[in-house]
C-alpha cells in the first residue's frame, strides 16, 4: 500500500509543477508589420520580482440602492464599480519588463489599452524597447479577479488575458525602474485625492512616461497570452 502511494505521489508531482508553472505562463510574439524576423517570448512571469498582477483603480461606478428610513425599515445605498483603469508591471524570468495600462469593464470581454500610456516592453534578452498606444486586452467571460464593491485602488491577485497590441520598437532598453503615480491629465504626476484615481507610468514621480514615437522605429504587432498569479496578494 505504501509503495503504491509513493508511486502515485511521484506521478502527480510533474502535474502539480506544470499547473504552478502555467499559472504564470507567458506566450507572446512580435510580428514586424513590414516583414522580418518574428520574435517569440515563451516563458514565465518572475513572481519574486512581480509583486502583483496589477493595480485596479475605479473609473466609473453606479449606485445599486437608495438610502432612507420609512417607518421601521431602513434601506442602504450600495455602489458597484463597472469600469477600472488597470496598470500592470510584469517582469519575466528572462528579465523583460512589460508595463501595460488598459480599461477593464466586467460587462465586456475586452478593453482598449490606454491612448496616452499604452504599453512598454523593454529589457532582458529582448534588448529592445517596444511601445504603443493602440490595441486590446481580452479576458474570459468570468472576468478578472477584482472586488467590484470597492471604490479604492486594489491589487490584482490573478488573471489570464490575451493581448493584441500595435506599436513600434527600437534597439536598446529603457529604464525598468518605472513606478506609477496618480495623474489628472496623463502627463503630470499629482498627489492622490478623492478625485485622482487614474495612474500612469513614471520614472521620476514628476511626469508620466508617455510612449514616444520614433521615425526610425520598426512597426510591430504583439499578440499572445499572459497568465499571472501573485500568491502573496490577498484578495480584498
Amino acid at each position: 500500500m505504501l509503495f503504491r502511494t509513493l508511486i502515485l505521489t511521484f506521478l502527480l508531482l510533474p502535474l502539480t509543477a506544470c499547473k504552478v508553472k502555467d499559472q504564470n505562463k507567458v506566450d507572446l510574439s512580435l510580428l514586424p508589420i513590414a516583414g522580418g524576423t518574428v520574435l517569440w517570448f515563451p516563458g514565465e512571469i518572475d513572481t519574486s520580482l512581480t509583486s502583483s498582477c496589477g493595480i485596479a483603480s475605479t473609473a466609473t461606478s453606479t449606485s445599486t440602492g437608495t438610502t432612507g428610513t420609512t417607518g421601521t425599515t431602513t434601506t442602504t445605498t450600495g455602489t458597484t464599480s463597472t469600469k477600472y483603469a488597470i496598470v500592470s508591471q510584469l517582469v519575466f524570468k528572462t528579465r523583460e519588463t512589460l508595463f501595460l495600462r488598459y480599461t477593464y469593464d466586467y460587462f465586456q470581454t475586452q478593453g482598449n489599452i490606454n491612448a496616452q500610456q499604452g504599453f512598454v516592453l523593454t529589457g532582458g534578452f529582448f534588448g529592445k524597447t517596444a511601445t504603443g498606444t493602440q490595441g486590446t486586452v481580452k479576458w474570459a467571460s468570468n472576468g478578472i479577479n477584482i472586488n467590484t464593491s470597492l471604490t479604492t485602488a486594489q491589487e490584482i491577485s490573478q488573471f489570464k488575458v490575451d493581448l493584441d497590441l500595435i506599436g513600434t520598437y527600437v534597439d536598446g532598453a529603457t529604464t525598468t525602474n518605472n513606478t506609477t503615480c496618480y495623474t489628472l491629465d496623463n502627463v503630470n504626476c499629482t498627489a492622490q485625492t478623492t478625485t485622482t484615481t487614474t495612474t500612469c507610468y513614471t520614472s521620476n514621480n514628476q511626469t508620466c512616461l508617455v510612449a514616444a514615437t520614433n521615425s526610425g522605429a520598426t512597426q510591430v504587432v504583439i499578440r499572445g497570452s499572459i497568465n499571472c498569479y501573485a500568491r502573496n496578494v490577498v484578495q480584498q
